[in-house]
């Protein structure tokens, strides 16, 4: 019987070896991996333990080895709980109680290893038969009852988590949880029959073995067939994409709800293998295993993108079994990049391309068209931000949703159009058909805006003819743009085409403006004066201080750079620097004791906006301690009838604080009247250049002359006439009243050292 029953142990301690190492193989992060192969461990050190107990000996060591048993099957319970906590997912609600029976365990442990040497828990005792002798526990005391109850909490506690557990779940699941408990309850009840009727040997550790066996089985191998079909079911049925099955005689055996609505089969097999038997003959074809192909049909009144993929089924020995089409709907991506490729390509204000796709296709166009000469035509509406600034932004939307749809209506068919930045349009057509008086009308017909027809709308025209087709279209729209920079001011002209000479312009006039800040750090910009003459002596006590600029490569003229200035609002810092070089030279004067000498500096109109005027020439005086007086400033009238309340108030102030202020230009506006009225001066300077290009018209002339000189005198202001240049002049603006004359009938501006030199302490008599 010995022998029975250690075969029987080996038996099953070689089972659970067995099912331990495969488990490494099959197990891949699985949560229960560790809690399955700890119950495997101290079952089998326990079995293996209580054989050699048997097959001990000496007493002593099959006491030991009997503590050994015993300890692990502590340690078994105890593993077996932690097992059944994740394996059921149940977690006890009193810690306290778990860490209790831990510390019983640990207390059973320490007794039971103490025995073999004090035998206070149990005893055991040689028994022999007709197989031979072995040793067997008897005397079992009061601790081994305590023993006991340490090891049935852990068992009990597990059985009733896996009942609890089984009633709760559905039947599919019941087996997997009842399996286990069944094996703990029949491991449980062994053990007690051992215990009670006095077994020679404990029948129950082959029911452990059995029971780790059962937990591995469910805990890594075991799926139920009918969870399998259940979640196969659903999971087809609830798939996103329409799938049909068909078997080997090509019936349809399974097809889900959007294969259904692909198929508008109305849950008709028979319908469906139709449809599956067309998309086969149509887009598969004999003999193919696979296959991919895209459809577009109407659903619900919608049309819809699918790609439909078709796969045949094959088993382990390459026999055909049967065959499945998926149908993927893809319409949502579909619609979402075509509308994100709109917003990429188009301009989401107006509806035309923007400025990279406009780019890219007319370039296209171009390139594919060698033989065809392409017209680019850029668009601009002056005063744009005016619109925005007074009537709001949704009118000027509304505009340009206007002038986009102008475009679309002038432009023939298979031409380029769109919109480059805020007003600005663009369009690539064909030379040969483009129709500048169409245009023009078309353009006419956005004359004003719907809500203030008193504001006229104008839009100016660049056309740029394409000579290169390597040039990029960007820089073709720049030049576009440049021939609209020629009329930008015109009322009247609207249309302006580029030629080579723009180009050059812009390419100089870019020139000037990036060579201004080294100019001014090394003063290239010089003082010149032009002396001004009294007409009752011939004095010269000043002149006007004008700007030359002395380039290394040599003199560039005023009219070279000055209105260049003014476009970009450098003149502003021109004109402060100017301002205190006479400055520095009234100074120099005022040291050498020539105190009653002047000089007149201008201020553009672009130093009211761009400066604090007041603030920077006051500054200056009070730096270098000259009497304002001696700094006469030049005002056009119409840089302050711009903003006249405000420009008032300042002419006001800088009088107050000493400077004389000269009107300058007078007459070349078209509120002249209006200056005199408003504005109090002490010098009215006239440009005799408007009395140039009067026509057998020279009395005429001369009466307007002498009205304007005459009024001046009234108002208490001085006359300067500047551009003097004949002796006949002289006399006559002499005989007018003229107080001081300036031309080059008397001297062209020079530099301040030719100008002290010829005319400091001098006389010219007229």
């Amino acid at each position: 019987m010995k022998w029975i029953y250690v075969s029987a142990l080996c038996g099953a301690v070689i089972l659970m070896l067995f099912c331990f190492f495969y488990s490494k193989v099959k197990t891949k992060k699985n949560v229960l991996e560790k809690p399955m192969r700890r119950i495997m461990i101290f079952a089998g050190i326990s079995i293996t333990a209580n054989c050699i107990a048997v097959l001990m000996t000496s007493k002593f060591y099959a006491l030991i080895c009997y503590a050994i048993y015993h300890c692990f099957l502590d340690a078994f319970g105890m593993a077996l709980l932690h097992y059944v906590r994740l394996y059921t997912g149940i977690r006890a609600k009193n810690k306290n109680g778990i860490k209790i029976m831990g510390i019983s365990a640990l207390i059973d442990c320490l007794l039971l290893l103490s025995n073999p040497f004090i035998k206070i828990v149990y005893d055991c005792v040689l028994i022999s038969d007709k197989y031979g002798h072995f040793w067997k526990v008897t005397d079992r005391g009061f601790l081994f009852l305590f023993h006991l109850a340490v090891i049935y909490s852990f068992i009990v506690v597990s059985f009733v988590t896996l009942i609890k557990k089984a009633s709760s779940s559905p039947a599919i699941y019941k087996i997997k949880y009842v399996t286990v408990a069944f094996m703990v309850g029949i491991s449980m009840a062994m053990n007690l029959m051992y215990m009670n009727f006095d077994f020679n040997f404990d029948s129950s550790l082959v029911c452990y073995a059995l029971m780790t066996c059962a937990v591995y089985y469910f805990s890594i191998l075991y799926i139920p067939r009918g969870l399998m079909e259940k979640l196969l079911f659903f999971t087809i049925a609830n798939m996103k994409d329409g799938i049909i099955c068909m078997d080997i005689d090509g019936k349809c055996v399974h097809f889900n709800k959007n294969a259904d609505i692909y198929c508008d089969a109305y849950n008709d097999f028979q319908a469906i293998e139709q449809q599956a038997k067309y998309m086969f003959r149509e887009n598969v074809g004999e003999g193919v295993t696979e296959a991919t192909w895209e459809s577009v049909r109407r659903v619900d009144g919608e049309m819809h993108h699918y790609t439909l993929e078709y796969k045949s089924i094959f088993d382990n020995h390459r026999c055909y079994l049967g065959c499945f089409f998926i149908i993927h709907d893809h319409t949502e991506e579909t619609n979402k990049f075509s509308a994100e490729k709109y917003r990429a390509t188009h301009d989401m204000l107006t509806g035309v391309y923007n400025k990279e796709y406009f780019c890219e296709k007319s370039s296209q166009m171009i390139r594919e068209n060698p033989d065809t000469s392409y017209y680019i035509i850029c668009s601009d509406v002056k005063n744009f931000k005016l619109v925005n600034d007074i009537f709001g932004v949704e009118t000027g939307d509304n505009l340009l949703k206007k002038i986009a749809a102008l475009l679309q209506e002038v432009i023939p068919e298979n031409c380029v159009y769109g919109r480059l930045s805020s007003d600005r349009f663009a369009m690539c057509v064909p030379k040969d058909t483009f129709n500048e008086s169409v245009l023009l009308k078309r353009i006419r017909k956005i004359d004003s805006l719907p809500e203030n027809t008193s504001f006229k709308i104008h839009i100016h025209i660049g056309v740029y003819e394409v000579t290169d087709p390597d040039i990029r279209v960007s820089v073709m729209c720049d030049r576009a743009n440049l021939a609209i920079h020629t009329i930008k001011d015109s009322y009247q002209n609207i249309v302006a085409y580029y030629d080579s000479h723009l180009r050059e312009d812009f390419i100089n006039e870019q020139k000037v403006i990036s060579e201004f800040e080294n100019a001014l750090k090394t003063k290239q910009f010089k003082a010149y004066v032009q002396p001004q003459i009294t007409a009752k002596d011939g004095k010269i006590n000043g002149g006007e201080v004008l700007v030359r600029w002395l380039h290394p490569d040599g003199m560039i003229p005023p009219y070279k750079f000055i209105q260049i200035f003014e476009q970009t609002g450098l003149i502003s810092r021109l004109d402060s620097y100017m301002w205190e070089l006479a400055c520095i030279q009234l100074d120099k004067w005022n040291k050498e004791g020539r105190t009653n000498y002047y000089l007149s500096v201008n201020i553009s109109q672009k130093d009211f906006y761009l400066l604090d005027v007041y603030e920077v020439i006051t500054s200056l005086v009070k730096k270098y301690n000259i009497n304002p007086k001696n700094l006469h400033l030049e005002i056009t009238e119409t840089a302050i009838m711009n903003n006249p309340t405000e420009q008032l108030k300042l002419v006001s102030r800088l009088r107050e604080f000493g400077f004389l202020i000269e009107i300058d230009d007078f007459g070349s506006g078209y509120s002249s009247l209006n200056t005199l009225k408003d504005l109090t001066a002490d010098v009215l300077k006239i440009d005799m250049g408007f009395l140039k290009h009067t026509e057998n018209r020279e009395e005429r002339s001369k009466t307007i002359l002498r009205m304007i000189i005459s009024l001046a005198k009234s108002l208490d202001m001085e006359v300067i006439t500047e551009g003097v240049e004949t002796k006949e002049q002289v006399d006559f603006l002499t005989e007018f009243g003229c107080d001081i004359f300036q031309g080059y009938f008397f001297a062209k501006p020079m530099p301040i050292e030719e100008f002290e030199e010829k005319y400091i302490g001098t006389y010219t008599k007229v």
